[in-house]
């Protein structure tokens, strides 16, 4: 027998060098970059390269953004959302959570506050509004702030009922030179002239809560409804309401009370068609657009599709041609975009033919979805448009106008059928993409995989990815995103709660759920700076919250401010900013931000204390 045994000369175990974590980089306009010549001096950008070798520093920061809306984005707090009923009962879209949104505000000599909101021993919620001032008219019109009431008409069909219903209590002042207290259901034409009212239901003003429900048959095409108070001319009113939420139905009867936003649902989705251009080697079929003699350059490069126009010019970008969509089919574009030099506005939409006239329609009236930012982007369009005598798309198009600018295209779908895969959110819990324009999330909701994405700063949807049945989304689902939940095993720069610094609760709240989203135990917390502007009490709130700060995290604690109040030029002015507790003026470009010189120094700290941590 053989025993088999190495001749070699045996080797040691020697233990491989660990991986260095990928970084992120989380906050608000300090992490942006807000100041800075360029984006390649935002602080992460110029602390990749402090690294040897250089490491990758993604940078998560947005503009204006609080502690509770930073740690929604990076996971450690859930984003709960709601979306479009498709056959909702309570056509009041924000019976729930008017209080919100409502804006303080004054309408014919009274003005309108929001002085506190509440939940009575039900659990419904209400608001209570204090209305007070000298009339200057007979009435003031407090309902296109509560419900989200139609303001705009909602079409009907003539000779249909409808029903209004609500609850509302006298709860503080008088009601000397009141006359009444209305819910109204009024008709108006087209334009949204009034015309008349076919149910107008008076509260009672006694101090008890008071229940009005009235039902009006409509003889024209448009209704909408409104709180009214009406009021002696020139008397001085002070009363405060507590309203609950109300009901605005179909039908000639008050049916259970159904709060909005409410439970909804991902509509089911089955395309007709379906592509997808990734531009490996070709142009998979996009062809520059030819206007007025010029041809837009457009090349192959990197794996991207890049367009260029060159010439500031007008409609420069790029076509594919399609089979023709007949009109009305629902057309689904899905891309991701970036700008390697220049901005400006992108305009996305359907064609007749390759360098026609447009041929889709958006939700909005509108013959394009306009875009201005990089990232993925979903639009839905409808085909065809007559406003320009095209009843069906034949092309599709990514143009530009007026502007010197070089985009990029990736991962193009191209979907269409009767279908309509994306369906407004009419709730959000955190505000994650405030301060952005238009922004996108991919992730899932109520397990279906799709993107979040917002346009025009408000225009909130979801739009599902893959085929499939309507899907059930009961209010407050969570929208789980892929990339925080990627970003959980990266070593986090958590550099959070400046917009937010005198609510210290909130903001180490926020902070601690942050730390406890990661996995990789690996996370820094940068102090809050101090502004310029900041009166006494809030410096010191900012003071009281570092110092809290540098207690819980101790060693994952990078005193940036202290680092930024030791640097600058020595200069007087200096001095007098180091005095006052606030970074001096040589490394700010404003009375917060940082400009190149004080990125740097940041920078520089979050390497030093990534080192000194040994990861």
């Amino acid at each position: 027998m053989h025993v088999g045994f190495s001749l070699g000369v045996a080797q040691p175990d020697v233990p491989k060098a660990p991986v260095p974590l990928p970084i992120v980089a989380y906050g608000d306009s300090l992490t942006a970059g807000a100041g800075a010549s360029s984006l390649a001096q935002a602080y992460p950008a110029v602390a990749s390269n402090l690294f040897t070798p250089a490491r990758n520093v993604a940078n998560r920061g947005i503009g204006g953004q609080s502690s509770t809306e930073i740690a929604a984005r990076q996971g450690g707090l859930s984003l709960l959302i709601a979306v479009r009923d498709s056959n909702p009962t309570n056509l009041y879209p924000h019976s729930r959570d008017w209080m919100d949104t409502f804006e303080d505000g004054s309408i014919n000599g009274l003005s309108h506050q929001l002085v506190q909101k509440g939940r009575d021993e039900t659990g419904l919620p209400y608001g209570d509004v204090r209305i007070q001032g000298t009339a200057t008219a007979s009435f003031t019109d407090i309902g296109r702030l509560v419900y989200g009431a139609i303001a705009a008409n909602y079409e009907i069909e003539p000779g249909s009922s409808w029903t209004i219903s609500a609850d509302a209590q006298l709860i503080g002042g008088s009601t000397a030179g009141v006359v009444g207290l209305r819910l109204l259901l009024i008709e108006a034409d087209e334009l949204g002239g009034y015309l008349d009212e076919i149910a107008a239901p008076s509260f009672q003003l006694d101090g008890t809560r008071s229940h009005v429900a009235a039902t009006g048959l409509a003889t024209h095409r448009f209704v909408r409804s409104t709180i009214l108070l009406s009021v002696t001319e020139g008397s001085t009113i002070d009363l405060t309401l507590r309203i609950f939420p109300g009901q605005f139905e179909a039908g000639g009867s008050e049916t259970a009370l159904q709060l909005t936003p409410g439970d909804g649902q991902i509509p089911a989705y089955h395309p007709t068609y379906s592509t997808t251009h990734r531009f490996s080697a070709s142009a998979e079929g996009w062809t520059p657009r030819q206007q007025d003699g010029h041809t837009t350059p457009i090349r192959v490069e990197g794996g991207k599709l890049v367009i260029e126009n060159d010439d500031a010019g007008t409609l420069r970008g790029c076509e594919l041609a399609v089979a023709a969509i007949p009109e009305g089919k629902l057309i689904r574009i899905a891309f991701d975009i970036d700008f390697p030099v220049g901005t400006g506005l992108i305009h996305v939409g359907g064609l007749n033919t390759p360098g026609g006239s447009w041929a889709t329609r958006t939700a909005d009236g509108n013959p394009t979805w306009v875009i201005s930012s990089s990232g993925h982007h979903e639009l839905v369009f409808t085909s065809g448009n007559m406003d320009f005598g095209n009843p069906v798309c034949g092309a599709l198009a990514i143009l530009t106008s007026g502007t010197s600018i070089v985009w990029s295209l990736d991962n193009i779908v191209i979907e269409w059928g009767d279908d309509n895969p994306q369906v407004p959110v009419t709730y959000r819990s955190i505000d994650v993409f405030h301060g952005t324009s238009s922004a996108s999330a991919g992730g899932t909701l109520a397990g279906t995989r799709g993107t979040l994405t917002v346009e025009s700063g408000s225009t909130w949807n979801f739009t599902r990815s893959l085929a499939g049945d309507s899907i059930p989304v009961p209010y407050e689902t969570p929208f789980k995103s892929d990339e925080a939940m990627s970003h959980r095993r990266y070593l986090q720069w958590i550099w959070a709660g400046r917009n937010n610094a005198t609510d210290q609760a909130a903001v180490l709240s926020d902070i601690a759920s942050m730390v406890a989203h990661t996995t990789s135990g690996r996370f820094l917390i940068g102090s809050i700076l101090t502004s310029a502007n900041d009166t006494p009490q809030t410096k010191q709130a900012i003071f009281d919250l570092n110092s809290e700060l540098l207690r819980r995290y101790g060693p994952h604690y990078v005193d940036l401010h202290a680092t930024l109040l030791a640097a600058g030029d020595g200069s007087a002015l200096d001095d007098e900013d180091r005095a006052a507790g606030i970074v001096p003026r040589s490394l700010r470009s404003d009375g917060i931000h940082l400009n190149d010189q004080g990125y740097a120094i940041v920078a520089e700290a979050w390497v030093a204390a990534t080192l000194a941590m040994g990861w």
